[in-house]
């Protein structure tokens, strides 16, 4: 169009022949006579609008400079946020360096993607922003698949959850496209503009190293990812003219970008610089390549062809560990949630909690308990069934808000089911609904009494007052089995004395409401089944209070989640407190013991009643482990090796050097390395030759 239609069609160009800069006549009408109000009010948006989209090119160095801007952010993050390593500061610079190294390297390998959408869509532009919107949704679908389900299953309680899961996925693949949009939008309305974008970017590069920090990495990734795409679409606009000017500039430029994009699949950082990383929630990078391209650290030691062996206790010993008992016995088992071994421990906790104390000086007492999962449905099922995580089977099981991961398809006989089949009444009492038998953890009891609607816990009177009723009324002559899981204490640590202060002030405050249940039931035990009544008391996990930067429970497998009380008080059971590290596994094989019951060849614990009678010292040594979310823990004497299969990173501890898990031993040769090494290749070889495989099963990641 020459140049008289342009003026004439576009008011805002140039003024010619005295007209005001609208292009309009002095006599108030736009030249052609077309009335004012049918003009545009918004002409600088509308133009942005018809330049939409932006190039491929564009795009591609949006991202590039987005993640230059991410990168900056993290090694600010990194500088303020995360603790000086013991190592010192050649740690330090690795962490900086291979930040910034992934972050700049998976923007580059993300910039192909606007480029390769562009090369196909030569057509209308469109097409190629569709197949970019698709390729986005499979990249959201593999950092937020988990946390999608959930938010589908929950938001109408499973009414219509696959086609919400499907929207879910779809629209935050949208969220990419549409970040980019509104940037490059945004930059051509002018300064102002361009500022709210790079604010609002910037906004989410720090704001999600602010919040969630200790875990949900898909969850910073997502956010992360939008916001680059965000604020580099703002930089990016008029950029791509002025690099193309400069030709040897832009060549440098796309040259590095190429260098750290091939960097990244040959630089896989050392162990020590990836746990240093992944404190960080800004991580976004090392995340995505430890889930595609890194691999688990290698050990020179070759890993043993097969697990070492399980050692049972011999026959004879088992049977005399049961000779003299009760042969009624009533046996209560109480699992308390969150309750940590040191809470018990705390110097002057006498005064506080005189049944505990009674319980851990009158009965025997396991000082170095731990439980085979940080997670309540893991390690109960561990317990009840004595097979850890990854020899069950898991799968989706449930509806809307309690549908979760559980065992309930695993055929591992739970033990209670085998004192129900020898005829011994067994009765769970449950505050909790996804304790109930159908799934799969709890299974096998004669009669169940689901105390509880909803997913909302039940109160500890609630689950124990008919359980104490219960055990005043057993007859002479009755053998009884009776479980109860009780959820004080537990976040938000409201149920007890304290209402107000610190959250670990309330949490202890809520362990004396256990406390004054246990005083009840041990003065039934004494008064109403003297010399036949058993109380076992332990905890499903524990819990943190800031320790490695986490809070609540699940997300680790530090000894602040790991360590637990364990009490067996009752009948020829000997005063003393025990040392050696025994495992909730053992729980089942040591129930049944005192009901005179033999425990399955697949159980993996052992009996403690041989230790509880004092006929025994120790255990016999056999591999302890714990699991959770894809981590996995063995200790072997004073080492406690932790494997992370999605971080692709190792830990091992020195447990009685190291009691707080600061000084990552594996790596570091000149601190007793082989037996390092040796203690990891032992943990391999367990998982390998007890991991269930059945039909190209695997063990999935639990959230």
């Amino acid at each position: 169009m020459g140049a008289v239609g342009a003026e004439t069609d576009n008011p805002t160009t140039d003024p010619k022949g005295g007209q005001p800069e609208d292009g309009r006549p002095e006599g108030g009408r736009p030249e052609g006579g077309r009335p004012a109000e049918d003009q545009p009010r918004w002409p600088r948006l509308r133009a942005a609008l018809d330049a939409l989209p932006p190039s491929g090119e564009e795009l591609a160095l949006a991202t590039l400079l987005g993640a230059a801007v991410l990168a900056l952010c993290n090694a600010l993050a990194i500088a303020v946020a995360a603790p000086w390593p013991e190592q010192g500061l050649w740690l330090r610079l690795q962490h900086h360096g291979f930040d910034m190294l992934h972050v700049l390297g998976l923007g580059a390998w993300l910039a192909l993607l606007p480029l390769l959408a562009a090369r196909w869509g030569r057509g209308p532009s469109w097409i190629g922003w569709l197949l970019g919107t698709v390729l986005c949704s499979a990249g959201m679908f593999g950092v937020l698949s988990v946390h999608l389900q959930r938010q589908a299953d929950a938001a109408l309680n499973g009414l219509g959850a696959p086609i919400l899961y499907v929207a879910y996925v779809l629209l935050c693949g949208m969220a990419v496209p549409a970040a980019f949009l509104v940037g490059a939008c945004l930059a051509r309305l002018g300064v102002a503009g361009r500022v709210v974008a790079c604010v609002l970017g910037l906004s989410g590069m720090l704001g999600h190293q602010l919040v969630l920090r200790d875990d949900y990495p898909g969850v910073h990734t997502a956010v992360a990812w939008v916001a680059v795409c965000l604020l580099g679409a703002a930089l990016a606009h008029g950029m791509l003219e002025w690099l193309e000017a400069r030709r040897r500039l832009l060549e440098t430029t796309l040259g590095l970008a190429a260098v750290a994009a091939l960097a990244t699949l040959v630089l896989a950082p050392p162990n020590a610089a990836r746990l240093s990383l992944f404190r960080e929630p800004g991580a976004v990078a090392a995340w995505v390549f430890a889930q595609t391209t890194w691999k688990l650290p290698a050990v020179s030691i070759p890993t043993p062809a097969a697990a070492p062996p399980s050692l049972q206790w011999p026959p004879e010993v088992v049977a005399k560990a049961a000779e003299g008992l009760p042969t009624d016995p009533v046996v209560v088992l109480i699992t308390v949630d969150a309750l940590r071994a040191d809470a018990l421990a705390t110097r002057g906790d006498g005064p506080r909690y005189p049944s505990f104390t009674a319980l851990r000086t009158t009965g025997a007492y396991f000082s170095a308990a731990v439980t085979p999962g940080s997670q309540t449905s893991v390690s109960l099922t561990s317990m009840f069934s004595g097979r850890y995580f990854s020899q069950l089977r898991w799968a989706p099981y449930g509806t809307g808000r309690a549908r979760f991961i559980y065992a309930a398809a695993d055929s591992s006989v739970r033990f209670p089911a085998l004192l129900t089949k020898a005829g011994i009444a067994t009765e769970s009492y449950l505050g909790l609904l996804f304790l109930a038998e159908r799934f799969g953890i709890a299974r096998g009891f004669g009669r169940e009494r689901l105390l509880v609607q909803g997913r909302e816990h039940a109160r500890a009177n609630t689950v124990m007052r008919p359980l104490v009723r219960r055990v005043r009324r057993m007859p002479r002559g009755k053998a009884f089995f009776g479980f109860a899981h009780l959820m004080e204490p537990h976040e938000p640590y409201d149920r007890g004395r304290l209402k107000e202060g610190s959250a670990h002030s309330r949490y202890l405050s809520e362990i004396e409401v256990v406390d004054r249940w246990l005083d009840t039931l041990l003065r039934v035990m004494r008064t109403r089944l003297r010399g036949r009544g058993y109380i076992i008391v332990s905890a499903d996990h524990g819990e943190a209070f800031g320790e490695h930067g986490t809070r609540f429970h699940t997300k680790t497998l530090y000894e602040e989640l790991l360590r637990v009380p364990l009490l067996i008080w009752g009948p020829k059971i000997k005063a003393a407190e025990h040392r050696q590290r025994v495992s909730l596994i053992d729980l089942a094989p040591t129930i049944l013991n005192i009901f005179g019951q033999p425990a399955p060849e697949t159980y993996m614990g052992r009996s403690l009643l041989p230790v509880a009678r004092g006929q025994q010292k120790l255990v016999p040594a056999r591999p302890i482990l714990a699991e959770g979310r894809l981590r996995r823990v063995l200790y072997k004497g004073n080492l406690k090796v932790i494997e992370d299969s999605r971080r692709k990173l190792v830990e091992v501890y020195d447990l009685h050097a190291d009691p707080a898990e600061s000084r990552n031993l594996f790596g570091l040769q000149a601190n007793g390395g082989t037996e390092v090494e040796r203690a990891v290749a032992e943990l391999r070889a367990f998982f390998a030759a007890h991991t269930l495989r059945d039909g190209g099963y695997r063990p999935p990641y639990k959230p």
